[in-house]
């Protein structure tokens, strides 16, 4: 089967919001290492943040493959949680702004485009063309034997 037009938008949103997401890491690292450092039992744990850095890449890599490659409901609703838990993230950065508790730099800008990207992936999900690929809206005339 071809990949349906909102599939093939999913991917590009994702793989935006994926991209976007290690940029960010990028410029938070040394404030995160900084703040593991100032945990106690965290302090000498250097290897932390690198390991859950990789091991949010491969659910990344994942969630995309039983998505794009092996369609899976199952996978498709991982990503709409992790969309919603998105969309705290972009309310919860828009209040800390609004607010002064937050100044607006690099770091919230790209976080909230890639939040933003990554939504807008998950609302790729439920196109019509989407819901086939995923073999979901098949009616019970569709799982009739034919007449003959």
């Amino acid at each position: 089967m071809i990949k349906p037009p909102s599939i093939v938008r999913f991917e590009q949103f994702y793989w935006a919001s994926i991209v976007l997401g290690l940029i960010n890491t990028g410029l938070n690292w040394n404030a995160s290492q900084a703040a593991l450092a100032a945990n106690p039992m965290l302090a000498n744990a250097t290897w932390f943040l690198p390991a859950v850095q990789v091991v949010g890449l491969v659910i990344a890599v994942l969630l995309w493959f039983f998505i794009v490659r092996r369609p899976s409901v199952i996978a498709k609703w991982v990503q709409v949680v992790f969309a919603a838990f998105g969309a705290f993230g972009v309310l919860s950065a828009l209040f800390l702004v609004a607010s002064a508790r937050s100044p607006i730099g690099a770091q919230v800008i790209v976080g909230l485009i890639a939040n933003i990207l990554y939504i807008a992936a998950a609302v790729m999900l439920f196109k019509a063309d989407a819901k086939a690929w995923f073999g979901e809206g098949l009616g019970d005339d569709d799982l009739e034997a034919p007449r003959v």
